[in-house]
């Protein structure tokens, strides 16, 4: 994959600008601010896009558009573009390729395999800020980079990594408490204990708990049975009451039997079948009239039909009066040419006269301005300007800095002058503290004389009180003694013992304490017998010193200064140095655009950039007019052809006499007018003969409307013809009137066996005796299932008491949920721990696996890369191990840590180790590599090295580097390599 070309509608500074990228490796030379870091983002955004408010950073200040074009070349797809605008489909990105097909932003990530703007940044892409990681760098470290710049795809492996230890620290650990599975481990524990203890009382409690049970549902079977029995008797009662209603709807139920067909029959079926054959009678008249005038119709149309010409021949007439408003039109369109040809001839001619250019008007036509050359000469006229202001500036600085300096010598000698012998200042110091010590020495005396007359006195109380505790311990023991001879207790023998040496020990700690501090308030300073100063002479000494001391800082202030100057001369060297650069190469690009444009020799370059534009807008009339030419031969070689096809067409056609374009377009426009009437007269029959079936077919719906409304009648009614139809509807008229005196019988049952009860009671053979003997018998029943349920409602009541004290406390209960509940979240925290657990290992694996798969393959490609650099001084790598630092072998054959080489050694090292890891995943990713002054400690001799290690990694890769160093586009030009300069 490589980038062919760029083009900058607007993106930071840069409006209208086209970049080629042709060239590997390709140098990008220009100042600070010139724009390269906006260049090297503008590529990065069309890749991988901005968010909002980046991209408000990129608006350009003179231009509403930002986004542009990237033209780019993959091996499987060929060369399409990228084009991205900040305000187009949410600065999605559209892709063209050369075939024309269009793809969205999902295509051009899958072209780039996922790649994304970080992966990129850290494979292939550094700078100078990063070539300090290289000291730091250790086992672990390596392994964890190779990780995260693209190996696995992941950037965030350190946080994740600690993320996981964290959380399984603070779910378990062996021999703690405060992780969250061992403390649910304990509160598990203690539920289980409290929940047994609870379990011995369950017995007694399931025991009464079943026995009440089946009380209840004993209780509930009698009372279903006194429930049933009470239905059944009012049931029998009710049927001795209404026994004459119930005989006589038995006997029409016998009677309905004789109607037992049943079908539907509509309503008022004979007035409807009446009404429908009355009105078709006058829609069959009507449908006969249209028949009639529809034939007419149709036999007019055929005459007119034999008159028209063929659909094909009319075409061709229709196409060629078409050319008639084609034609006229070109003869207008040639004629305006030619008086705008005229008109910008006059232009030119006065544009050259103006300008005073030594351009001829032929000389126009081989004389091109590229798009950059506008920017090119402006840059010129900047940078002209520029030299002249930095020129005086750097005068009137150099002025300056030497004025500084001469003060500052000045002012150096002038201090240095005043300073006191070294010899007079050091004896001054010694009095000073000799007089500091004897003032010391004589408050520490008279310190040590207080305390020891403190010390004597408590030396006294603690005397006092040491021989009290010793008195009183002796006091206890013989009362211990006593008590355990009188008492025959053998212990307190023991205890009489332990008081006595107690107080004993008491006694000895107190004494030697007393004898260590007597000896050490004892022994007083030794007070040296020196003169002692007065406070006026210690003063006097302190403020002599301080002032000597505050010269010396002045002086020393000053040197610093002065150290300081001289930087900022050196500096001021370097920018001369910078100046003359800019200079020479000012007069160079100067002398480059007078060898290709020598009209402009006679002309200050500073104005250049005005005759610019006015160059531009002669050579775009040049072009006009060439356009123009072209045109004007065109149209009339159009207007000839155009003639000739006519007049050969009519004479195919039959009209032999007719010789100019004007009279065959009279012919065609006569005969398409003729066709155009019989068509008209023709779609006015059509539309006739369309109106005539068009009330045919409504006059047919609505007869067949009438028909299927009589089918439909009949077939309501179950008939085959009418006959049977009347047939039917007096069958249903007699059982209608059968029915309405079942359902007042119905009716009156209804007001006796709610919910029609009564339906399978007429189904029974009814006697009056048997009736009043069964209500009897159920009355006796009843009174004996009264009795049984008085008899279990007692002893259920009994139970239920004894089951109500059981219950009183819901420990149980609320134990073995509270248990469960636990249970539940420790097997959850196991879950979780074993989760995470499992995560890391796998991480861990995943870390170790791929340091194996490819550290071997970086560190070997490493040490051929900074073998090449270094010249061959340098002949292997080592990797990190443990918490060591990478290591490097000589050819002599000694090892140096990283730390002991030089800084310009470290950056190559590191720089080779980019360079290794940019090659191993170019095998996956081929995408361009892209530097950003990475090689800015680096000396003539290693920079023309490093230039030929990316010359050969160029063959493979596409290499970009944006440099502002001098010393480096020099090289370049020196070695002949393609430079591009912003």
């Amino acid at each position: 994959m490589r980038f062919i070309r760029a083009k900058l509608f607007g993106f930071g500074k840069w409006v209208d600008k086209e970049f080629d990228f042709n060239a590997s490796p390709l140098f990008i030379y220009g100042e600070n601010e010139s724009g390269k870091s906006t260049l090297h983002q503008f590529i990065l955004f069309m890749l991988f896009g901005m968010q909002p408010k980046e991209r408000k950073f990129y608006q350009p200040k003179t231009s509403s558009k930002l986004g542009g074009h990237l033209v780019m070349e993959v091996p499987e797809v060929g060369v399409f573009t990228i084009e991205r605008f900040g305000d187009l489909h949410n600065g999605k990105a559209v892709c063209h390729a050369a075939s024309g097909e269009t793809y969205d932003e999902a295509w051009l990530t899958e072209r780039l395999k996922g790649m994304n703007l970080s992966t990129y940044e850290a494979i292939f892409s550094f700078s100078a800020l990063d070539l300090n990681a290289i000291k730091q760098m250790q086992e672990e470290n390596l392994g964890d980079v190779l990780l995260s710049i693209g190996l696995t795809g992941s950037s965030n492996i350190y946080q994740i990594e600690k993320q996981l230890d964290s959380r399984l620290g603070e779910l378990f650990k062996p021999y703690g408490k405060n992780p969250e599975i061992n403390k649910q481990l304990q509160v598990v524990q203690q539920l289980g204990e409290n929940l047994a203890a609870v379990q011995k009382e369950e017995s007694t409690y399931r025991r009464k708990v079943l026995e009440s049970h089946e009380l209840e549902e004993t209780l509930d079977k009698l009372k279903q049975r006194q429930v049933n029995l009470t239905n059944e008797m009012r049931s029998v009662t009710k049927k001795r009451t209404a026994l004459p209603v119930l005989k006589e709807y038995q006997q029409l139920k016998r009677k309905q039997a004789q109607y037992e067909a049943t079908f539907e029959f509509p309503a008022n079926g004979i007035e409807r079948l009446e009404k429908l054959h009355d009105a078709m009678r006058p829609l069959e008249s009507e449908l006969a009239v249209l028949e009639s005038n529809e034939e007419n119709y149709r036999y007019n149309a055929s005459q007119l039909e034999e008159k028209r010409l063929p659909e094909s021949t009319l075409e061709l007439l229709r196409e060629k009066q078409r050319n008639k408003s084609v034609y006229t039109e070109l003869k207008n369109t040639k004629e305006n040419l030619q008086e705008k040809e005229a008109e910008i001839t006059k232009e030119i001619t006065n544009g050259l006269t103006d300008l005073q250019l030594k351009l001829a008007d032929t000389e126009l036509q081989e004389l091109t301005l590229p798009f950059y050359i506008e920017e090119t000469w402006k840059q010129i006229k900047e940078d002209k300007e520029k030299l002249e202001q930095e020129s005086v500036s750097l005068e009137t600085e150099k002025n300056g800095l030497l004025e500084e300096e001469n003060y500052l010598q000045a002012k150096l000698r002038e201090i240095k002058s005043k300073f006191l012998p070294e010899r007079e200042v050091a004896e001054l110091r010694r009095r000073l503290e000799e007089g500091k010590e004897q003032e010391q020495l004589e408050r520490l005396y008279e310190a040590n004389m207080k305390q020891q007359q403190f010390y004597t006195k408590e030396k006294r109380q603690k005397s006092k009180r040491v021989k009290q505790f010793f008195l009183i311990g002796i006091i206890f023991s013989i009362l211990s003694t006593f008590l355990a001879f009188s008492m025959d207790m053998s212990y307190l023998y023991g205890v009489a013992l332990l008081l006595i040496l107690f107080a004993a020990g008491q006694y000895l700690f107190h004494k030697q304490h007393i004898k260590a501090m007597e000896k050490l308030i004892q022994s007083p300073p030794v007070l040296k017998q020196r003169e002692k100063l007065s406070d006026e002479e210690m003063y006097r000494l302190e403020k002599q010193l301080e002032a000597e001391d505050e010269k010396r800082r002045e002086w020393k202030a000053l040197q610093a200064d002065i150290q300081q100057q001289q930087i900022s001369i050196l500096k001021w060297e370097e920018k001369e140095r910078i100046y003359l650069e800019k200079k020479r190469r000012l007069h160079d690009q100067t002398g480059e655009q007078l060898v290709l444009y020598p009209f402009l020799e006679p002309i200050n370059s500073s104005y250049w950039p005005d005759y610019f534009n006015r160059i531009k807008e002669l050579l775009r009339q040049h072009e006009e007019r060439e356009r123009l030419i072209k045109e004007v031969k065109e149209k009339r070689m159009d207007e000839e052809q155009m003639e000739q096809e006519t007049v050969k067409f009519l004479h195919n056609f039959g009209k032999t006499s007719i010789q100019s374009l004007a009279d065959g377009f009279l012919f065609i426009e006569q005969t398409i007018e003729k066709e155009t009437e019989l068509e008209h007269r023709l779609r006015q029959i059509g539309e006739l003969i369309e109106h005539v079936q068009e009330q045919k077919q409504d006059m047919l719906k609505r007869i067949a409307l009438h028909q299927q409304k009589i089918t439909k009648l009949l077939q309501k009614g179950q008939a085959a013809t009418e006959e049977e139809f009347y047939d039917r509807a007096n069958y249903l008229t007699e059982k209608k009137e059968l029915e309405a005196a079942l359902e007042a019988n119905e009716h009156k049952l209804d007001t006796i066996f709610p919910s029609r009860s009564w339906e399978r009671i007429v189904e029974e053979e009814l006697d009056p005796f048997s009736l009043e003997e069964r209500e009897q018998e159920l009355e006796l029943q009843v009174s004996t299932v009264d009795a049984e349920i008085d008899h279990t409602q007692q002893k259920l009541t009994e139970i239920n008491l004894d089951l109500k004290r059981l219950e009183g406390s819901d420990a149980y209960s609320s134990k073995l949920h509270q248990f469960e509940m636990e249970k539940e979240k420790l097997r959850q925290l196991a879950k979780e721990w074993s989760i995470i657990n499992m995560q890391k290992e796998i991480l861990t694996e995943t870390k170790q696996r791929y340091q194996e798969k490819y550290l071997a393959r970086v560190v070997e490609e490493t040490a051929a890369i900074l073998h090449t650099i270094t010249d061959g001084r340098y002949t292997n790598v080592f990797a990190p191990r443990g918490k060591e630092t990478f290591q490097v072998m000589s050819a002599e054959g000694i090892r140096f840590n990283v730390n002991e080489l030089s800084q310009g050694t470290m950056n190559q090292l590191y720089v080779a180790l980019r360079f290794a890891v940019s090659k191993i995943m170019t095998e996956k990713h081929q995408l361009p590599f892209i530097l950003d002054d990475a090689f800015v400690h680096f000396d003539e001799l290693r920079v023309k090295r490093i230039l030929d290690v990316l010359n050969e990694i160029a063959q493979g890769q596409q290499v970009i580097m944006f440099t502002c160093k001098s010393d480096v586009r020099m090289a370049c030009e020196k070695e002949k390599l393609p430079i591009m300069y912003v």
